[in-house]
């Protein structure tokens, strides 16, 4: 579990770092896909207040695709709430760590006081 959560904060830490665009991280980039397809974060088209609307594309014969999606009306841009997201998803590993490591000694406590 510690293992885990070390990993876990460490990936939401580089989700905030990358769209704050700190240290030469780009979220216009297509780094979160490897280079395989365009990123595109959930939030920048769900956000609160966000009017999404779908435009048609002008030739025939083109698959409609996500880059034709129009968003506008956000109350909050889209890359600060990946940043909340990630500080939430943080706080919540941490305690869960702490919580964790008090079970643990519980557990410890109650084995060293048993004597057969």
């Amino acid at each position: 579990y510690s293992i885990w959560t070390a990993l876990w904060v460490t990936w939401n830490v580089f989700i905030i770092c990358f769209y704050l665009e700190v240290g030469g991280l780009s979220k216009e980039t297509d780094l979160m896909t490897f280079n395989i397809s365009m990123h595109r974060s959930w939030w920048r088209e769900h956000g609160p207040g966000c009017i999404r609307r779908v435009v048609r594309p002008s030739a025939p014969g083109i698959i409609d695709d996500v880059s034709y999606v129009s968003v506008t009306g956000c109350i909050i841009d889209f890359q600060y709430l990946e940043v909340i997201h990630s500080a939430i998803q943080i706080l919540l590993s941490l305690i869960g760590f702490v919580y964790a490591c008090y079970v643990i000694s519980v557990f410890m406590e109650e084995e060293d006081s048993s004597k057969y």
